[in-house]
């Protein structure tokens, strides 16, 4: 069981990687240490709010904030909290997006007892880091991902008859309800333009209906 779970936390750490690359390509190079900063705030928000989160993972994350708030010298220009209200509207959406990784059936198709990363993943856990194990895990993780063929994807509802994806209208709220609440946290410690998030979470919203019907249309 313990490589299972460390066969999928390696997976989910590389699409994380990919995610963050992603963020860093909406902004110039100049912004990218705040990206980092952003992202890694929101992250530890989230940590802190889904119960299925182990606690040593909390812990990490909010210790790693901690340090890069500590060497971080905030613009008084307001860059900052255009990053960080960009950076929770990506996740919003990452969390959102019709791929393999929000599909309810990820880990069967992943099927994560038969992958051998969790043995190379819990090692650099334990410390080892070097170039060798990194590419051996990044190596493992791409053979995992062809069995989930649309992580990467926007319409995985339609690509792939069995997806049902982890959020539906009914518990939705849920979703939209913890991303306000760390938006009300952002607003009070950096100022985050909060009426403008809710602006933009109406607008994540109905994209995520539309394709909720298209799936149901389509069945």
């Amino acid at each position: 069981m313990a490589d299972k779970f460390y066969s999928v936390l390696a997976v989910l750490h590389e699409i994380n990687r990919r995610e963050l690359k992603n963020k860093l390509t909406l902004f110039s190079e100049d912004l990218h240490y705040y990206v980092t900063a952003a992202s890694s705030i929101v992250g530890a928000e989230n940590a802190k709010r889904i119960g299925e989160t182990p606690e040593g993972v909390t812990e990490n994350s909010e210790e790693f904030v901690s340090k890069l708030l500590q060497i971080t010298n905030f613009d008084e220009g307001g860059s900052f909290r255009e990053v960080l209200l960009t950076c929770l509207l990506e996740t919003l959406k990452d969390e959102l997006r019709f791929c393999c990784l929000n599909c309810a059936l990820f880990e069967r198709c992943l099927d994560p007892v038969n992958l051998s990363v969790g043995e190379l993943f819990l090692r650099r856990v334990k410390g080892e880091e070097t170039t060798t194990l990194r590419e051996d895990i990044s190596r493992e993780v791409e053979k995992a991902l062809r069995n989930t063929p649309y992580v990467d994807a926007e319409d995985a509802h339609q690509l792939c008859r069995d997806f049902i994806h982890q959020s539906n209208p009914s518990n939705v709220g849920e979703v939209f309800g913890r991303y306000a609440d760390i938006a009300v946290g952002l607003q009070s410690q950096y100022g985050l333009d909060y009426k403008k998030f809710l602006q933009d979470m109406v607008s994540v919203n109905m994209v995520f209906f539309g394709k909720c019907n298209e799936k149901r249309i389509s069945q």
